[in-house]
């Protein structure tokens, strides 16, 4: 989705009756006493945003809602203060010139270590996926399902004994010829997450199994059930339904990854070396006497 498609989206839902409509002038999007925020404002203001956040606004209506009230909520408590003369005070007056100051050169410093538009090229890109090719490592992963029977930690023998009984059956239907495991799943299993799922755990990163299971489901066929196997939890019976082996994520999937974190390297290289230049241009020399005061004056 284009930005130009979430800010269409974005905007038709703020000015829905939902923010009050038919007590807004046109063009306004807010109102909280004599305060307004503007649809242009609005859209400068989602501009400002980061791709993530902007995404997260084309899906949730209400975190837009959230932003506008804030927003409108800060300039009317801006409004009250400067109406009691509080941009007035003199402490306050210089922390909003260090502001001024911190956002100008931010901005500045963001220009000036840009990168250029090209930069990586492919070529670029492509070397350093082939440079850090291990990074983009997939582990083996298996697809399971399983019957899972708790044994609390302060069971007592019987509790055990009871869980294991348990277990046992559970595994002799699921193993029988015709056994419905996901029906047994949702019966039975005392996993709620994956019951509900007739058993299904998704997929599984071989080195994301607890312990218990990733020896014996390395050694599993496609299809075959076993267990019970006991771990700290309860017990399980696991069915191996597929299995993805190691592999490397390709190239086009992880370009726009690279990219991006070349490109803050990049940035991050440029800004320190200006301002290496900048200290070596002109150097910040210190008075020390007049340190050494401010160091020995009284609190």
């Amino acid at each position: 989705m284009s930005l130009r498609d979430v800010l269409s989206m974005v905007l038709a839902l703020a000015l829905t009756p939902t923010f009050a409509a038919d007590k807004v002038p046109a063009g306004v999007v807010a109102r909280m006493g004599e305060v307004e925020l503007r649809a242009d404002e609005l859209r400068a203001i989602i501009e400002s945003l980061p791709p993530e956040a902007k995404a997260q606004l084309a899906t949730a209506p209400q975190e837009l809602a959230r932003i506008i009230r804030l927003e409108v909520l800060r300039r009317s408590l801006a409004a009250e203060a400067r109406g009691k003369g509080w941009d007035k005070r003199p402490e306050v007056v210089s922390q909003m010139e260090r502001a001024r100051e911190q956002m100008l050169v931010a901005t500045y410093m963001n220009n000036v270590a840009r990168p250029p538009e090209g930069f990586p090229s492919d070529a670029e890109v492509k070397a350093a996926y082939d440079q850090n090719a291990a990074s983009f490592a997939v582990p083996k992963q298996y697809r399971l399902s399983q019957l899972f029977v708790l044994t609390p930690a302060d069971a007592d023998k019987a509790m055990v004994t009871k869980a294991q009984g348990k277990a046992a059956d559970l595994a002799t239907k699921a193993k029988a010829r015709g056994a419905d495991f996901g029906a047994l799943a949702k019966t039975a299993s005392e996993h709620a997450d994956s019951a509900a799922k007739g058993g299904d755990m998704g997929w599984v990163a071989e080195n994301a199994l607890i312990p218990e299971l990733r020896e014996p489901v390395s050694r599993m066929a496609k299809g075959e059930i076993a267990g019970p196997i006991k771990s700290p939890q309860g017990w399980h019976v696991v069915r191996l339904d597929d299995v993805r082996e190691k592999s490397t994520r390709p190239l086009a999937e992880v370009r726009d990854q690279i990219a991006a974190a070349m490109r803050m390297r990049k940035a991050q290289e440029t800004e320190q070396a200006y301002l290496t230049f900048m200290t070596n241009k002109t150097p910040v020399n210190i008075n020390e006497a007049e340190l050494t005061k401010l160091q020995t004056a009284p609190k």
